[in-house]
């Protein structure tokens, strides 16, 4: 966001969303808080803000000056023999918010307050205040008191941990509940580390023997979860814990975590499920059990299968019928949950299993619970999730996350690929560059960058809207893929600007060729709705040294060779010589 541009609601909304959360939580803890950005203008502030503070109810808007909201708050405060000082009251209350790193008590309108100010990476900085009940202040409105008290306090007395993390996923503050949840005595035991780290630390530190099938979900729960900000997932803990992990991530990637312990619920659920099977274990009870509840189990979405101690399907409803292909007969008859088993690896659906199960489905481990995903012959991916019981036997829970899974994948191809022309994006053009230096310096196949930009795009823009420059811009991406050699990697830079890996070659004519191909390609006339254009561009080419060449030094000299090349006319050829000259299409070379 450029701040000297006017506030823009929905990037402010983008920006401030995960301290939107924070401080609606503050509320119920009846703190104050107020978000400014990095030129002092007001995002955001709470209830309890305008509670200690009455005189901005109705006056402070988003992107107001703090200069303008301190003379306000002075306006109340100052006595009629101070009113001459007020511009110097609000440039030291300025002063102090930019550089404050330990709070302050003051008293206004018969209230005790303690002011934090903290910076909020990416955004700006944030001020807290919370009333200090029973204690009096006095002196002028430029009077402070002191205290020692750790910049932070304000939400370490919030119930949950709370965890803020920067682009790069390292933890830069956590709360003391965070602390005490995942096992870590101090701060900087966590600050510079990722989330997994702590993560692993908190079971290496305390976990028991017996626990590493938890040990191993939870990971695998962090590696599926930990890229999709916005889901919230649940973590097993040592000693029997569990935690629920929600994030909101900002527009500067900067993230916050809320980690709720859910121990007592999944205890109680626990609790509910093995009261359940202890009404199902007789023989008499099952009989029975109420209309009620066999109509959930047959309109549960998940597949349920519980095995009784001598490894005997007591119950299975129709959904796991249906997921697993049994035959209905067979699931009637309460057979043995191994025939059950054979059946699936009779259908060639072991991928994905665990390699003791595999192996010997007679087997099965009911004494510990476990975790896996499979594929069933006709492509949906199972979930399979065993929980064992007091006094042997397990309940099985068999989910459809095929369309989860899709979703996860075409999540990781769009932060892979331009969404406008299915390239890959400057990212995975660096991956693929990094790769073919590597090779290279190994003694592998040259290769060649080339940089290419459309000439007089803009224009089009304005002419024929953006639309027509939307598929000016996929028609150029097609013909250019036409053109290129199966192995070379063709991304988009952005804008109007293209880059293209070619592989196996460092000879100067090999990759003018290919670059003279494209543009005789993008040189022929397009039909965009009713008009007939014609596109040209601009080339530079940068060749690999295949000595430790650097993928943004290459991708920097294309670039500057492209914009020569557009500099001596539009739709040419320029070519990075290897000692730092240059050569253009019919021109000799010549030092820059």
């Amino acid at each position: 966001m450029d701040l000297d541009d006017p506030l823009k609601p929905d990037l402010v909304h983008d920006l401030t969303g995960p301290v939107r959360v924070m401080a609606d939580a503050l509320d119920g803890l009846a703190v104050g808080l107020c978000l400014f950005d990095d030129q002092d203008r007001c995002l955001l502030w709470n209830r309890t803000f305008l509670r200690f503070f009455p005189e901005h109810e109705g006056h402070v808007h988003v992107g107001e000056s703090y200069r303008d909201n301190l003379r306000r708050f002075y306006g109340v405060r100052l006595a009629s023999d101070e009113r001459g000082q007020l511009d110097r009251f609000v440039a030291e209350g300025l002063q102090r918010h930019r550089a404050q790193h330990r709070p302050f008590a003051f008293e206004h309108r018969g209230r005790c307050l303690w002011v934090s100010s903290l910076p909020m990476p990416g955004i700006g900085r944030v001020r807290m205040w919370r009333e200090e009940g029973g204690v009096q202040l006095s002196g002028s409105a430029g009077t402070s008191g002191i205290a020692g008290l750790d910049s932070q306090a304000l939400l370490d007395h919030m119930p949950d941990g709370v965890m803020i993390t920067s682009p790069d996923q390292r933890i830069v503050w956590v709360n003391e509940p965070f602390l005490a949840m995942y096992g870590l005595r101090e701060r900087q035991a966590a600050i510079g580390s990722t989330f997994e780290q702590v993560f692993r630390a908190a079971w290496s530190a305390t976990a028991r023997e017996g626990e590493r099938a938890m040990f191993d979900e939870g990971v695998a729960i962090l590696g599926e979860n930990l890229h999709f900000t916005g889901a919230p997932f649940e973590l097993p803990l040592p000693d029997a814990r569990w935690s629920r992990v929600i994030g909101e991530r900002s527009a500067g990637g900067t993230c916050f975590f809320a980690h709720v312990d859910i121990t007592l619920l999944k205890r109680q659920q626990q609790q509910l499920l093995m009261a359940n099977w202890r009404t199902w274990e007789s023989d008499t009870l099952l009989r029975q059990k109420s209309t009620m509840l066999e109509a959930a189990l047959e309109r549960m979405e998940q597949g349920i299968i519980m095995v009784n101690p001598q490894g005997v399907v007591e119950v299975c409803n129709k959904r796991v019928v249906e997921l697993l292909d049994l035959p209905p007969e067979l699931m009637a008859s309460r057979p043995a949950f191994r025939e059950v088993q054979a059946i699936q690896l009779a259908q060639r659906v072991a991928r994905g299993m665990p390699p003791g199960l595999a192996a010997q489905p007679q087997a099965i481990p009911f004494d510990q619970p476990y975790r896996y995903e499979r594929q069933q012959p006709d492509g949906r991916v199972i979930e399979v999730y065993s929980v064992p019981m007091d006094g042997g036997g397990a309940v099985l829970t068999y989910t459809d996350i095929t369309d989860r899974r899709r979703s996860e994948e075409r999540i990781r191809y769009l932060a892979r690929h331009d969404g406008l022309t299915s390239l890959v994006n400057r990212e995975v053009f660096l991956e693929h560059m990094a790769g073919a230096a590597l090779a290279a310096s190994h003694g592998g196949e040259g290769f060649a960058v080339h940089y290419i930009d459309i000439d007089n795009f803009k224009p089009i823009n304005d002419r024929y809207g953006h639309a027509a420059g939307d598929k000016v811009l996929v028609t150029a991406a097609r013909r250019m893929r036409e053109v290129i050699g199966p192995g070379d990697v063709l991304a988009r830079i952005g804008g109007d600007e293209f880059a293209l890996l070619q592989h196996g070659t460092n000879a100067p004519s090999a990759a003018r060729s290919l670059a003279e191909r494209m543009l005789l390609a993008l040189g022929q006339p397009m039909e965009v709705d009713t008009q007939t254009l014609s596109v040209k561009a601009s080339v530079g080419i940068a060749l690999s040294t295949g000595v430790g060449d650097d993928p943004d030094e290459l991708i920097r000299r294309a670039d500057s060779a492209m914009y020569l090349a557009k500099a001596r006319g539009a739709g040419g050829v320029c070519l990075f010589g290897a000692l730092g000259g240059w050569t253009g299409e019919g021109a000799d070379s010549s030092p820059m």
